[in-house]
């Protein structure tokens, strides 16, 4: 186990950026808004942040090992090949994804594109997870069939 976490450390450690995805954070407009007058205010926010920011890499870091062990590129910039996707690439990808709601069904409105299935293969998600019920949903649902 301690090996494992010696690894993730140190590929943490070997990217770049950082901070870069979160230096809007320390932009003052930001920071005031915020009104951060408790400790526990304080803490929130950096657990947050944190939490944030660990995904955010821990995102890349699965693109990019999907892409060294497969030997696959990704469709990045200017719709140019890459082998090192970032995160906000992806990002990009997903923005346009549109998930409408009628009743207890969903539907992707436009379906998925070509270029976003090797994204959530690298993640291990499903397309279907755009469409299933959240897991409160289903607890709601399942407490007032039973009511």
């Amino acid at each position: 186990m301690a090996h494992q976490a010696r690894e993730v450390l140190r590929a943490y450690k070997e990217q770049q950026g950082i901070e870069q995805p979160f230096a809007f954070l320390q932009a003052p407009l930001i920071v005031h808004r915020l009104f951060l007058k408790k400790p526990e205010r304080i803490e929130a926010v950096g657990v947050g942040v944190w939490r944030a920011l660990l995904l955010w890499r821990l995102v890349e870091r699965a693109l990019r090992v999907q892409g060294e062990t497969t030997g696959s590129t990704w469709t990045g910039w200017d719709k140019q090949e890459t082998q090192k996707p970032t995160a906000v690439m992806m990002m990009i990808k997903f923005a346009a994804v549109t998930v409408l709601k009628g009743g207890d069904q969903r539907q992707r409105a436009p379906p998925l594109a070509t270029v976003q299935q090797p994204y959530l293969q690298a993640l291990r998600v499903s397309a279907h997870s755009f469409t299933a019920p959240q897991r409160r949903e289903r607890d709601l649902a399942g407490t007032s069939r039973s009511s």
